[in-house]
């Protein structure tokens, strides 16, 4: 997302693509890869420090970016400086140092939700905070009215409940899910709640060492470690490795007995094969948790974006009675002529359509907890892409 400023001034949040002038500020929200894209070298990028070093500790190449470490509630010192523009983060409540950007420009305010978390969350340190705003530009990943689960206690506890019995036919449990955010969730969850021991497997580890730095409590056992390897031949383990990975991995192939499962909100969406079971687990808000968070900052106009935008922004409408459109598919002058319409004029501050993919739209599996999978179409690209 692109807000321009006279004397081509740019700042990006959540920027993808190559584009990017000497003259921009660059804001990362947090560390999902569909977030920073193929972010620039030399520009001044702002982030939390969370979420720097969980961006480096996916990165194969030694070369470092220009990071601007900020707090929550610091002011953002843009360079160059951005006359009339005022920012600071605010906790988006989704993963480790993730965050919300609030703007002031002159004597009106944006809030950029950036992917947002919802109640229950074991890992989170800084829960969702809620700022009111003239214009509002929110996530729309689960923004349909189909995608509201169940409690992320009661999924939790399906979740327990399964590999429960996984582990009571002396079989090892193998969870795949997003190496940031949902697998951290997974390990906080049996830590709490079981004696299992975790074993986390390849890029999985990595980012739960950065979780313990920043005072997240989690016990784990890197597959390729001598302990590890141990607690794997003894079996009664559960093993979280990334949602990327399709196939038993090597260190398990003499290992017979296992079940899988995926551990992923898209389980609302989609079937899967290659796996016993499936979970709606998610890092995301769901769709009534959107609407509350929509109803609790009570902007003037909302914009969404990510996901399910059309279909959010008619809820939006509908059931709050906020003036709400799809960033998506509109050209810069639509989009700030309906905000100036709606309430009052952005003065100067314009937002362009951000490069998102398009939507999926496809059938839902039949249970909202834990699904028997059957054939259906992969999501390999759809998971390269988004967290």
């Amino acid at each position: 997302m692109v807000f321009s400023f006279p004397e081509n001034q740019q700042l990006i949040v959540d920027g993808r693509g190559n584009h990017f002038s000497l003259k921009s500020n660059l804001i990362i929200t947090h560390a999902h890869s569909d977030h920073f894209g193929t972010l620039p070298f030399a520009n001044p990028t702002f982030a939390t420090r969370e979420t720097i070093d969980l961006f480096y500790s996916q990165m194969k190449s030694s070369v470092r970016r220009n990071f601007i470490p900020t707090a929550f509630h610091e002011e953002l010192t843009f360079q160059p400086e951005i006359a009339g523009l005022q920012a600071e983060f605010l906790p988006s409540g989704h993963i480790l140092g993730s965050a919300s950007v609030f703007l002031k420009y002159h004597d009106k305010t944006i809030l950029c939700s950036g992917d947002i978390g919802g109640r229950g969350l074991l890992t989170v340190k800084e829960p969702l905070e809620v700022k009111h705003t003239d214009i509002l530009v929110v996530e729309a990943t689960f923004g349909k009215p189909e995608l509201t689960f169940q409690s992320r206690e009661e999924i939790a506890l399906a979740i327990l409940k399964w590999s429960a019995e996984v582990i009571k036919d002396k079989q090892n449990v193998i969870l795949s899910a997003g190496k940031i955010g949902s697998a951290q969730e997974l390990i906080k969850l049996f830590n709490d709640f079981t004696k299992l021991r975790v074993i986390t497997h390849g890029d999985v580890t990595p980012p739960s060492e950065i979780y313990r730095k920043y005072g997240v409590p989690l016990e784990f056992f890197d597959s390729k470690s001598e302990e590890g390897r141990e607690l794997i031949r003894d079996g009664e383990v559960v093993i979280i490795q990334s949602r990327s990975k399709k196939i038993v991995p090597f260190y398990l192939k003499e290992h017979k007995n296992f079940k899988s499962a995926i551990v992923t909100g898209m389980a609302s969406r989609f079937n899967f094969k290659d796996f016993d079971a499936a979970f709606p687990l998610s890092s995301h808000a769901s769709y009534r948790e959107i609407l509350e968070y929509v109803d609790a900052v009570a902007p003037d106009v909302v914009f969404t974006l990510y996901g399910f935008e059309k279909q959010l922004a008619k809820a939006i409408s509908r059931e709050l009675g906020i003036p709400a459109q799809s960033l998506k598919g509109n050209s810069l002058e639509q989009n700030r002529l309906y905000a100036a319409q709606s309430k009052e004029k952005l003065t100067d501050l314009h937002t362009k359509t951000p490069r998102v993919s398009p939507a999926m739209d496809v059938s839902l599996p039949s249970s909202p907890a834990t699904v028997r999978v059957k054939k259906d179409q992969t999501l390999d690209d759809f998971f390269k892409e988004k967290e």
